[in-house]
Formats: structure tokens, sequence, C-alpha cells
């Protein structure tokens, strides 16, 4: 997850709504700890443009997942994902 706030900001709070920020997915998150974390801490999965220098204007910018809530679920979420893979990683030792 970003640190000090640096591009987590995603949605602004409206009518007494939390405000949303995002956390990309690591790259080679198994779908199942991905849904199992989705499920577990209520956060929602989308996707969003990745920001590549030297794109043109008919070029589509790539695509990554990110997960979408509150900072306190997506902190939970993360720590989640970590352990997960921790647990993972250890088997194979």
């Amino acid at each position: 997850m970003a640190k000090d706030g640096e591009g987590q900001q995603e949605k602004a709070p409206g009518n007494g709504e939390e405000k949303q920020y995002y956390m990309p997915i690591p790259a080679g998150t198994p779908y199942s700890v991905i849904a199992e974390a989705v499920n577990r801490f209520g956060v929602e999965l989308t996707e969003k443009e990745v920001i590549v220098p030297g794109i043109g204007e008919n070029e589509t910018a790539p695509l990554t997942w990110v997960l979408v809530g509150s900072r306190e679920s997506l902190e939970k979420a993360h720590e989640f994902i970590v352990r997960k893979m921790t647990e993972m990683l250890e088997r194979f030792r």
C-alpha cells in the first residue's frame, strides 16, 4: 500500500460517505487470496489504468487490478494478503 497518502485517494466522500482509497494488487497474487480478501474485508476489486510514459494518443493504457475501500479495510486486506502469501512461500522451503 502506498505510504503517506501518495496516490491512494480515489474518490472524495459525498453525503456522509467515507473516503475511498485504492491499493494495487501485488503481481502474482492468487485469485483465491484476492477473492477471500474482497469477501472478508468488504473491499471492491476493480481495474485502474497504469500511467506509462510514452503512450501515444491512439494507444490504450494498460490496466491493473486494485482494491478500493476505506483506509482501514485496505490496511486489513493488505496485512491478510501479505500473511497468506508468506504462508504459501513457507510451504516451498
